[in-house]
């Protein structure tokens, strides 16, 4: 009886082992599809991101401000940073090209908007932020405008303004 216990024993533990090889196997194989499938889920395309121009923004001119910058948010993320370019007195500025750099995946990456007839401006994140996020408007100015370097936190926290040396 003892051989046929040890046996039975045997085979069980036999069994066993087999069943927790299994169990690790799938769990390796379905963390594995959820590491490829999120990586590739979450890869920012290249055409979101533009090179900064190496210009010097304007020195003349008048002076333009950046007015209500503040957070697009969507179920509690901030998802992109919107506000306005106006000059002094307040008129808009129209068809601008604003620039919005941060730091995303070890660097810094800048993307553009254009402005619309009342200045209004928008630009949507390849991804969706949590915390503080550190920003930088720029707009290069024109013929009429002077240029102007802004930096703003994600909740539209002015920090710092820079306007070009007269």
């Amino acid at each position: 009886m003892s051989t046929e216990n040890q046996a039975t024993a045997a085979r069980r533990l036999n069994y066993r082992s087999i069943m927790l090889v299994i169990i690790i196997a799938l769990a390796v194989a379905s963390t594995a599809w959820i590491l490829v499938s999120v990586s590739t889920a979450f890869q920012t395309p290249p055409s979101v991101f533009v090179t900064l121009p190496t210009e010097s923004p304007s020195k003349s001119g008048i002076v333009a401000v950046f007015s209500n910058v503040s957070t697009i948010m969507k179920q509690n993320r901030a998802v992109g940073v919107k506000g306005y370019l106006v000059v002094g007195s307040g008129s808009p500025v129209a068809r601008a090209k604003v620039y919005v750099t941060y730091y995303f995946q070890g660097s810094y990456r800048t993307q553009t908007s254009d402005t619309d007839d009342k200045g209004y401006f928008e630009i949507q994140f390849p991804m969706n932020w949590t915390g503080w996020l550190p920003i930088t408007l720029r707009y290069f100015g024109d013929a009429e405008r002077r240029g102007l370097v802004q930096a703003t936190s994600i909740y539209g926290e002015n920090l710092a303004v820079k306007a070009p040396i007269q």
